[in-house]
């Protein structure tokens, strides 16, 4: 597993099925963040970092991986770095 599957399993795995949960995004960002799954999170968080550094990112494919529905790409990378923020915020007070 490369860091870009880590990257799409954290999208599938947190955001996929949060709806059917009654979870928001917010919750689902961080849901399962311990200190034991810490380092995964940092990971993801960099690797998230990363991807919108970018200066195209492939935006269907978070959609598909994160089960949304974006427009266009702008819509895409505003919700990515709205979510990295939440995890990155959670993360500074774990």
């Amino acid at each position: 597993m490369n860091d870009t599957d880590d990257f799409y399993g954290y999208l599938a795995g947190q955001f996929a099925d949060a709806d059917l949960a009654g979870q928001t995004d917010e919750q689902a960002a961080v849901d399962g963040l311990t200190p034991e799954t810490r380092a995964a999170y940092e990971n993801v968080l960099s690797l998230g970092r990363a991807i919108l550094a970018s200066p195209t990112i492939e935006w269907s494919k978070i959609a598909d991986y994160a089960n949304r529905r974006f427009g266009t790409e702008r819509e895409a990378r505003r919700w990515l770095t709205h979510m990295m923020d939440v995890l990155e915020k959670a993360l500074r007070k774990s």
